[in-house]
């Protein structure tokens, strides 16, 4: 019989936990390992094949980088995702996923784009089940050489070697 696992669900207001179990048996998610002493997240975990998007989801990535941006830049001008949305497919990244009520799983994505000379990191979610996008999210403009942004200028590193390639 597996080890019961307790994961937290919904925002960092909600202390509770809930049997998450079954979601880990089924092959669905495997453990976040992140802890200091490289324990599992009870928090986050990783979705073992995350679900695909459909044409339409990836035709609607310009509006979600633009709705994000619009929040946390509110001076940048997103008129070039609106006005000639930009191929946006080989720019997303699964990031993780979490719990946002009990037994309903969110899977997390960056969304990884370059607007007028600088880069931004798009985060969305989408249900896990349905694979529908989810409100919400947020953007980050990765600048510098902080630690914390190393993941970041990794991905668009990959990301302009592939389409270095790709030309």
């Amino acid at each position: 019989m597996p080890k019961k696992i307790l994961m937290y669900y919904g925002g960092t207001e909600i202390e509770e936990m809930f049997d998450a179990t079954q979601w880990f048996t089924s092959g669905m998610y495997k453990p976040r390992n992140m802890e200091a002493d490289g324990g599992a997240s009870k928090v986050t975990m990783l979705r073992s094949k995350p679900k695909p998007f459909t044409a339409a989801q990836y035709k609607e990535l310009p509006l979600i980088a633009s709705g994000r941006l619009r929040w946390n830049f509110p001076d940048l001008d997103r008129a070039p995702l609106i006005n000639n949305p930009p191929d946006l497919r080989q720019r997303v990244r699964y990031a993780y996923s979490a719990f946002a009520e009990p037994n309903k799983p969110v899977d997390y994505y960056n969304l990884y784009l370059e607007l007028h000379g600088k880069r931004y990191v798009i985060l969305f979610s989408r249900d896990a089940q349905s694979g529908d996008l989810l409100p919400g999210g947020s953007a980050k403009q990765v600048v510098g050489d902080y630690a914390a942004q190393t993941e970041h200028r990794k991905a668009f590193a990959e990301i302009e070697e592939a389409e270095r390639q790709a030309r």
